[in-house]
């Protein structure tokens, strides 16, 4: 673990990289191509390796109370999907 000894809070920070670029790449899909999009996504983070349930289920655990009854029913199905 990194010491915090001769720290000094006027140091430059780093800004996180902008989500934008990333979302805009999905502008425009229909929910049908978002689909195969986040599939083909998940088939690649389990081959590589990267896939983690607890993420994603921690994930859900955060979007869920911003969901309606609908949206958070078609989550869980995409959920039971991935997990397979």
């Amino acid at each position: 673990m990194r010491s915090l000894k001769g720290f000094k809070g006027d140091a430059v920070k780093e800004e996180a990289p902008s989500s934008a670029p990333q979302s805009s790449k999905y502008d425009g899909m229909n929910e049908a191509q978002l689909m195969q999009e986040l599939m083909k996504n998940v088939s690649a983070a389990k081959s590589d390796g990267s896939f983690s349930a607890a993420q994603l289920d921690e994930f859900v655990s955060f979007v869920s109370p911003n969901l309606d009854e609908s949206a958070r029913a078609k989550l869980a199905e995409l959920v039971s999907m991935i997990k397979g």
